[in-house]
């Protein structure tokens, strides 16, 4: 082959090649927000992550076109009464996976920027200590 040749059919190959070729360590299932009533300040977000890497990864934070501020909550019980505790992160093991669920591990999703109702699709956005962002898109629904 003259060199001219050689270089085009790298350059075809090069171009043929997946430039990340990396599967998603992490994996997100259902998620989706509880509707409330109209003009409600905070609302839910529940879903379950999945760990498929060989490291424990970190959930850091979320954010939401659609909501001022989201944060990582857990739902915890002292003496009969329930509370919002608001969490730094939330670990998940290799191989293992948490699922974020009504009075336990949720989003908490601050100040709506409009009404939701059945139906209506948001999108979050996942950030993780491996440097992995997904966006995810949660269906609003009644329970």
């Amino acid at each position: 082959m003259k060199q001219p040749v050689k270089i085009l059919f790298v350059l075809f190959l090069f171009l043929l090649t997946p430039i990340n070729t990396k599967a998603s360590e992490i994996s997100v299932t259902n998620p989706w927000i509880r509707e409330a009533p109209p003009n409600t300040q905070m609302l839910a977000a529940y879903m379950e992550i999945i760990n498929n890497s060989k490291h424990t990864i970190q959930l850091e934070s979320a954010a939401s076109a659609d909501f001022e501020m989201v944060m990582i909550h857990r739902t915890e019980t002292h003496e009969g009464m329930s509370h919002m505790a608001k969490q730094s992160g939330l670990q998940i093991k290799s191989g293992e996976n948490v699922i974020l669920e009504p009075g336990g591990y949720h989003l908490m999703l601050m100040n709506p920027k409009r009404n939701l109702q059945a139906g209506d699709k948001i999108k979050l956005q996942l950030q993780f200590d491996n440097r992995e962002a997904i966006a995810v898109t949660a269906v609003v629904r009644k329970k």
